[in-house]
């Protein structure tokens, strides 16, 4: 337990030093860039992060299999092999991703996008020089799985903090030299092969892959694609709804509604700090031990359920009943008008999808890839129906009603899913997710509430609700005992 709590610790400062890095210098780049450009600049980051998918679900599938393996005390020489044999796997289709995004962006940028005739080209070279990291960013992301797996949470956390605070300051720092999306580019390329670099000593230096074995082997090919293939299906579905929304505004309202949407979404998204710690270090576990200890597994899924509630509510409590007044503060008076909306609904969108990361989790960790792949196959037309539906009708909070919508019936397709695997699952997740939905209610009841008295005297009642239950779950869990001795 010491170590979970430990390697979730590694993973939170790996989160939130690039959010508080991101917070102060947004409204720099949006000043800097002006909103069009800010637009485009966050449908780049976007590109990036999507075609990520070319690595066919191969980092998972890596993380689940090392570990699998390690727990069995399988021969280190064949789990090297697999390792290295994914990892040119890899490389090719990371070229071949590459390859295909510079093949498309012409067409992407004249032809999908509505972007003014005199950024058009200067678009078209930005996005162009991005297809170059591609590569890069699915090597490191076979890299990354590999330390998880290995349990280098310190590592891979420190690594993510020069990644994640150089994603925000490299396109930032290009301004010095221009205001144009071609020098941010170039900085966002310098920081993939950067973080690549750091990958790469981290993982070569680590005792298993100090192991010699065969460079290539055909034979890891089946098992690989046999796990992968589903999370393939996954890796492009999952991420297309993710990202869809900001091409799909620039599509119907232009780049520059992007910007209104954008700019909350990094706020209130960067919360997933927590689920992608917690999830981060469980999925290891669950796939290591959930059929040798499936009850202390689904007692581990409650608990990690729970807490997820504890600590994401306050903060989006927050932004949701005051995303007029920060949005205000932090930017300005037309984000405020724009994006206050938008907020209540991502906010209660990152409630609910911070739970169902957890679950996700424990499906992937029981190795049923298919099952999550399957059921994004089954969320992705009627969530791009919803989603144009709902930009035409109410706007950019349109956009952020449907992913809502979209995120809730996940949660809900996951719990059915993983209560399917056992009882034990099935009593775990019950109360929990009653939980959310309580908690959901007074985020989007924020929406209809002008005053900010009354906003603020709900605030202090439901906090006050929150701190009692708390402290008596905290009080069961012997966690307060265990806080008092600390201190002693």
């Amino acid at each position: 337990m010491k170590s979970i709590k430990k390697n979730i610790s590694w993973n939170l400062l790996g989160n939130i030093l690039p959010l508080v890095v991101g917070v102060i210098v947004f409204p720099l780049i949006i000043s800097a860039y002006g909103t069009e450009r800010f637009g485009l600049l966050a449908l780049a980051w976007s590109l990036v992060g999507y075609f990520s998918l070319f690595d066919m679900g191969l980092s998972r599938a890596l993380t689940q299999m090392i570990s699998e393996r390690l727990s069995m005390q399988a021969d280190k020489v064949e789990i090297v092999e697999m390792i290295r044999t994914s990892f040119r796997i890899m490389w090719a289709l990371g070229l071949f991703g590459g390859v295909l995004l510079w093949l498309i962006v012409p067409w992407l940028v004249k032809d999908s996008l509505k972007v003014s005739s005199h950024l058009s080209q200067e678009t078209i070279q930005a996005f162009s020089i991005l297809a170059v990291s591609i590569p890069l960013v699915v090597h490191t992301s076979a890299l990354r799985g590999v330390l998880e797996a290995l349990h280098l949470f310190k590592q891979a956390s420190l690594i993510r903090v020069v990644m994640g605070v150089s994603t925000f300051l490299g396109p930032y720092i290009a301004t010095f030299w221009g205001v144009s999306l071609v020098y941010a580019a170039y900085a966002l390329v310098l920081v993939r092969v950067i973080g690549w670099l750091m990958h790469f000593y981290a993982v070569n230096h680590a005792d298993l892959l100090k192991t010699k074995s065969l460079a290539y082997h055909s034979k890891w090919l089946k098992p690989l694609f046999a796990f992968g293939s589903w999370m393939t299906i996954s890796n492009i579905i999952g991420p297309l709804m993710v990202f869809l929304d900001r091409f799909v505004i620039a599509a119907v309202l232009g780049a520059s509604a992007v910007a209104y949407y954008v700019a909350p979404y990094e706020v209130v998204t960067k919360l997933w700090a927590v689920p992608a710690a917690i999830s981060g270090v469980l999925f290891p576990l669950f796939a290591k031990e959930w059929q040798v200890n499936p009850s202390n597994m689904a007692n581990l899924l409650n608990k990690g359920i729970v807490y997820i509630l504890m600590i994401i509510f306050p903060p989006v409590l927050f932004l949701s009943l005051f995303a007029h007044e920060w949005l205000m503060f932090w930017l300005n008076k037309d984000f405020s008008a724009n994006g206050a909306s938008v907020v209540v609904w991502l906010a209660a969108g990152v409630l609910v999808n911070s739970v169902a990361q957890i679950i996700f989790a424990k499906v992937q960790g029981v190795g049923r890839s298919d099952l999550t792949a399957k059921l994004h196959l089954l969320e992705i037309i009627p969530y791009l129906i919803c989603l144009w539906l709902a930009l035409k009708s109410f706007g950019i909070a349109g956009a952020a009603f449907a992913w809502f919508l979209r995120v809730t019936v996940d949660m809900l397709g996951l719990a059915y899913v993983v209560g399917k695997f056992n009882d034990f699952n099935k009593a775990a997740i019950a109360k929990p997710l009653l939980l959310v939905f309580i908690s959901v209610v007074p985020l989007i009841t924020s929406i209809y509430i002008q005053s900010i008295a009354v906003r603020t005297a709900l605030a202090l009642i439901i906090f006050i609700v929150y701190l009692v239950l708390s402290l008596r779950k905290l009080r069961s869990d012997g966690v307060i005992i265990l806080i008092k001795n600390y201190f002693k």
